[in-house]
């Protein structure tokens, strides 16, 4: 196994304590190279911490080979990054090579188990192959970390930081909404309003929709239940049997940051626990001085419209479906004065011949031109990166969910009035994805609306960034905080839903009902029986 690490070597990492402030805490940030949206959320953390003058390391087990390049720390000169042991290499395929499916698989309760196999096959695998590294677990021991920081993505690094000796820990999840984790740490989850984080509902469901609502949620808590459980057994056999259950060291979790944006999240009941920082990934300040290159300003100068179209960089464009490709294709061709920027990841561009006004791309500079007055809308299918970008930068847009937490990223925004939401598979239909863009360009009410949000956003009383310092220096000096841990997690379902109060409440009107109800009828017996005598 290769062990990467980029930083100052050993010496000046000692050295360190003795030029910065004596405030400095020593933050461990467990960031698995997995997701794009989860790597950069984990890296947006750590760099914050790091620019506060904290001694971060941002540690990455590889599990997407493809992946271990894009880090995304910037400021955080100390990285780890765990490669792939021969062992996993032989065991795992390239998530890359089965992503494509997500354009037709159409995931619900029935099949979310099987459909997302591909990532939590790669999951188990690559925390065995994290653990089965000694020589990181001693270097990380040497560093006397004050407080470490985890995705609930995975458990490997909460058991990995028990074990370390490191009691402060603080959860961060890259999703608006993670709620089988916030059902770990005690926290109501409100399936009749709350679309869970796979949902395809808004706030407002028929009953089918809160059923399906309500099974998800079920289908998802057994999967995560499940890798959680893998993950325990395997951290618990590398380094030892004492080291707690998942269903402990979880809730004791000083503070669960999570990446929603209250002002356009869907409304819940949270905890004390939780702090919201959506919008950590979005740095305004840097986007503002960022200036598009000569190229990019030429390519927005052709036509009087412009239109970004990027499908993220998990499921590509380059796998969509040839009908549907096709479909959007000839609404491009319906609208001659907008230049289409496509974020296309593949040169084999024969099916767009004779189309010029599409502009092709392997890579775009996107918050660049989402800043960008020439930029007229964004066509995105719904990462909760773009969806947050997206909102701070007040572009109109019409979103096009894939898969996984997409949908309730869509549903999420378009409550804001400044996009448009259509499924997928409606993307074949050349008429309608045509009117949905003319909609988007052209109906001025979706611009208001997004501005609007994006003025809001800009002025909330509350930034992330301070939030993610405060809070986290806060738990280095005083945490962990056992007393926060709440109680209504450890209740049974009849305690925790009042079922037993329910019951208790209407026994009394019911001896009462029954014992009127046998007196009526005694009365009434011995009335009938009077009567019956006299004739």
């Amino acid at each position: 196994m290769v062990l990467l690490h980029h930083r100052h070597p050993s010496f000046l990492f000692f050295f360190s304590f003795f030029i910065l402030p004596i405030n400095a805490f020593n933050i461990l940030v467990y960031a698995p190279s997995f997701g794009g949206s989860h790597t950069n959320f984990m890296a947006r953390l750590a760099d914050t911490l790091t620019e506060a003058g904290h001694n971060v390391t941002f540690l990455a087990p590889v599990v997407d080979a493809s992946r271990k390049g894009q880090l995304s720390v910037t400021v955080t000169k100390d990285y780890v990054v765990v490669e792939q042991d021969e062992h996993m290499k032989s065991q795992v395929k390239p998530i890359d090579g089965v992503l494509g499916q997500y354009w037709k698989a159409d995931i619900d309760s029935s099949n979310s188990d099987t459909v997302l196999n591909a990532f939590t096959h790669v999951k188990t695998q690559a925390c065995e192959n994290f653990l089965r590294n000694r020589e990181v677990f001693d270097q990380m021991k040497s560093r006397n970390f004050d407080v470490g920081i985890f995705e609930p993505v995975s458990v490997c690094g909460l058991g990995f930081m028990h074990a370390l000796g490191i009691d402060k820990v603080i959860m961060a999840s890259s999703c608006a909404l993670h709620e089988v984790a916030s059902a770990a740490i005690g926290e109501p989850i409100d399936i009749a309003y709350v679309p869970g984080m796979m949902s395809k509902s808004g706030d407002q469901m028929s009953l089918t929709e809160r059923l399906e609502n309500y099974k998800m949620a079920k289908s998802i808590e057994k999967m995560q239940h499940g890798i959680w459980d893998q993950e325990t057994a395997l951290y618990r056999t590398h380094l030892g049997s004492d080291v707690p259950d998942w269903r402990d060291l979880m809730p004791a979790s000083s503070v669960f940051f999570t990446n929603s944006i209250p002002y356009v999240d869907f409304p819940r009941t949270v905890t004390q626990k939780t702090v919201p920082i959506g919008g950590i990934s979005v740095d305004m300040a840097a986007i503002r001085e960022h200036k598009l290159s000569i190229e990019w300003s030429t390519v927005l100068d052709e036509r009087p419209y412009n239109m970004l179209i990027s499908f993220g960089s998990m499921v590509r464009s380059m796998d969509m479906p040839i009908e549907w490709r096709n479909g959007l294709l000839e609404a491009i061709k319906s609208e001659p004065n907008v230049t289409f920027i496509w974020k296309y990841e593949a040169d084999e561009l024969e099916w767009a011949d004779g189309v010029k006004n599409i502009h092709f791309s392997r890579w775009v500079p996107q918050t660049a031109l989402l800043n960008d007055d020439r930029l007229n809308a964004f066509l995105t299918h719904g990462g909760l990166g773009s969806t947050n970008e997206l909102a701070h930068l007040g572009k109109a847009a019409l979103m096009i969910p894939v898969f996984a937490d997409q949908n309730r990223n869509a549903r999420m925004l378009e409550r804001h009035g400044g996009v448009k939401v259509i499924e997928k598979y409606e993307l074949a239909d050349k008429h309608k994805i045509r009117s949905a863009i003319q909609s988007i360009l052209h109906d001025r009410q979706y611009k208001e609306k997004a501005e609007r949000l994006a003025h809001l956003l800009i002025n909330q009383p509350m930034k992330p960034k301070e939030q993610v310092v405060k809070y986290t220096e806060f738990v280095a000096r005083f945490g962990p905080f056992p007393q926060m841990d709440s109680h209504g997690r450890k209740l049974s379902f009849i305690q925790r839903h009042l079922l037993d109060i329910y019951v208790a409440v209407v026994i009394p009107y019911f001896i009462g009902f029954s014992f009127i109800f046998c007196v009526c009828r005694f009365v009434s017996s011995r009335s009938s029986k009077k009567l019956v005598k006299k004739e």
